[in-house]
């Protein structure tokens, strides 16, 4: 894991293209999430279990002996991890990717992914959010 000050979260990335995933690495590190990114498709699902991330960016196509979209279908169905929020990040368009992994908590468009896009599907997603609460409970109000 890779770590600066303290982080606010944890953030799995599984992204077959280096260079997307060093550009979502330094998204998510400039939130202040702690990032790990999975090489291959099996290593997803035991990543997850073992480090519980609060988001997981996964390709849907991502290659391995399970493809991207039958990952998201499983992390979706473990009650392990059913819970822990879901982005794709994709050449498919958004509805493409619910077709083939149901609905997510958002999804990123390749290749036009900018900081201000990253940052507005993790607040969708709720990741913003939590980590504040996590930060520092009284400056939210639900």
């Amino acid at each position: 894991m890779e770590t600066g000050t303290q982080a606010l979260g944890i953030c799995l990335i599984a992204e077959p293209d280096r260079f997307i995933a060093k550009l979502l690495i330094r998204f998510a590190e400039e939130m202040k999430l702690a990032c790990v990114r999975a090489k291959e498709g099996e290593d997803v699902l035991a990543l997850a279990r073992q480090i519980k991330p609060d988001v997981i960016i996964l390709d849907a196509e991502f290659p391995g002996d399970m493809i991207g979209w039958e990952i998201l279908r499983s992390l979706k169905a473990d009650a392990a991890t059913r819970g822990i929020r879901l982005i794709s990040c994709s050449w498919l368009n958004e509805a493409e990717v619910y077709s083939l992994g149901g609905q997510l908590a958002g999804h990123l468009q390749k290749p036009d992914i900018a900081y201000d896009d990253f940052e507005a599907i993790m607040k969708k997603a709720g990741v913003i959010k939590k980590m504040l609460k996590d930060e520092d409970p009284s400056h939210i109000s639900d």
